[in-house]
Order: structure tokens, then C-alpha cells, then sequence
């Protein structure tokens, strides 16, 4: 894979976990850090990131570029605890 390609799937990543957390759990996050996952292993990328303004609301995620889908969230107790104060169940699939 070269750099363009690469760095298009992040821009896609990046914009598909977005548009999950606005729409999912009503949140604006920021994504601080991306990472292609190993090519052989698996088709993702590993982001991490925190809810805009309070970095202490911290999570980390994966996007199967093949599949197009979010997977595998990995939230901090403090961000868990503000979606479930706006009614919504990290956990429920």
C-alpha cells in the first residue's frame, strides 16, 4: 500500500468513527492518533482519541476498511460514564 493510500483510509477512518460517535452516542470526539493495523493479520486501523474539550473522555477503536465497519471500542471509565448519562449503552451491539 503507498502513502496516498494510506493516508485516504485514514481520512476515512477518521470520518467514519466520527459520524459513529455524533450519531451513535451524541458526542463530539477528536482523533488523536491513527495506526495501520498489520496488512497480513487484519484490514484495520487502530484510533484513539477523546471527546472534544475533556481529554480525560478518552477511547480507543478500530475500522475494518474492508468491511467498513467500526469494531473492538475500548472507552475510560469517565467517558463511559457520560454515555450512559445520555442514555446510551456502550456495550449494547
Amino acid at each position: 500500500m503507498n502513502a496516498s493510500e494510506k493516508e485516504a483510509l485514514y481520512q476515512e477512518a477518521e470520518a467514519t468513527v466520527i459520524q459513529h460517535f455524533k450519531q451513535k452516542f451524541e458526542l463530539d470526539v477528536v482523533i488523536t492518533s491513527k495506526e495501520l493495523l498489520p496488512e497480513m493479520a487484519v484490514s484495520q486501523i487502530g484510533l484513539k482519541g477523546h471527546v472534544k474539550d475533556h481529554e480525560d473522555q478518552s477511547f480507543g477503536i478500530s475500522y475494518d476498511y474492508k468491511k467498513k465497519v467500526t469494531k473492538n471500542l475500548v472507552i475510560s471509565p469517565e467517558i463511559e460514564e457520560v454515555m450512559m448519562a445520555k442514555g446510551h449503552d456502550p456495550y449494547d451491539k
